[in-house]
């Protein structure tokens, strides 16, 4: 029997983020390849330890986060077999030296440049398959997220969600949309990704018939929306693809100032 890894599970990354050394918080992050240069892609308050909306602190030890590790894996070696690589989140005046959203507040999604690393398999997630799908409400989608760190899998978990609000119509001015999942503390930053066995309809209208796969990525996981009680909606918020593009290509430079949004309370 033929194994075969989705070539998707190796796109996600588990992060640690810590300050001098302490561990303060976990999340998903995956790579992004554009000109030649490489990107960490994750959330703002991942890299921050704040809230983008409120502006108070997630974690009630208050940290901030100066340095986030990725685990890389040497080219050629089995996926997880490598170690974690730390990178500076700010330089020695404490500058930020990820990229934002330079045209709308509040986006809650970063681009932190990677350092030339020749010797480790990156696979960023825009060199894979990308096919045109329909990205349509009430459509299944899959967070690829470390809910545990890596702890419970070496690869990611694939969180099934579907897309709960008109995916192309921006909420409340911000260009992202819900899901509804029931996701786990960790997976914030992950890629989400439509995937559909034996065929699918085009955005363009048409049908794709056909064996195996089909896999579109859709955008940015950003958390739950925080809900008073269990009973409540179970609702996430995804960033589209779009910005993620927008932040490498004409991206600002980063700030520890919550740029306060409109879009619900995540965690």
């Amino acid at each position: 029997m033929q194994i075969v890894t989705d070539q998707y599970s190796f796109a996600a990354k588990p992060l640690e983020l810590s300050f001098q050394g302490k561990s303060l918080s976990s999340g998903t992050g995956f790579i992004w390849r554009a000109e030649g240069k490489a990107f960490l892609i994750t959330n703002w308050h991942i890299v921050t330890g704040i809230d983008p909306r409120t502006g108070r602190h997630l974690a009630n030890h208050g940290g901030e986060p100066d340095t986030v590790s990725v685990q890389f894996d040497p080219v050629g070696a089995p996926f997880g077999m490598g170690r974690p690589i730390p990178l500076p989140l700010r330089d020695a005046e404490g500058v930020p030296l990820w990229l934002e959203h330079s045209a709308v507040r509040g986006i809650d999604v970063v681009a932190l440049p990677l350092p030339e690393m020749p010797d480790v398999a990156l696979y960023p997630i825009n060199e894979m398959d990308d096919d045109p799908m329909l990205v349509a409400i009430g459509t299944d989608a899959f967070i690829l997220g470390y809910p545990f760190g890596n702890a419970a899998s070496t690869f990611p978990i694939w969180k099934r969600a579907s897309i709960a609000s008109e995916p192309h119509v921006s909420i409340d001015g911000q260009p992202c949309f819900y899901v509804d999942t029931a996701s786990r503390p960790g997976m914030s930053g992950s890629p989400v990704i439509l995937r559909s066995w034996g065929g699918f309809q085009t955005d363009k209208g048409g049908m794709v018939a056909g064996p195996g796969a089909a896999t579109r990525f859709i955008g940015v996981y950003s958390g739950r929306i925080v809900a008073k009680d269990q009973l409540q909606a179970q609702l996430g918020v995804v960033w589209r693809a779009e910005v993620v593009d927008r932040i490498i290509t004409t991206g600002c430079p980063g700030s520890m100032t919550a740029q306060v949004a409109t879009w619900p309370h995540s965690a």
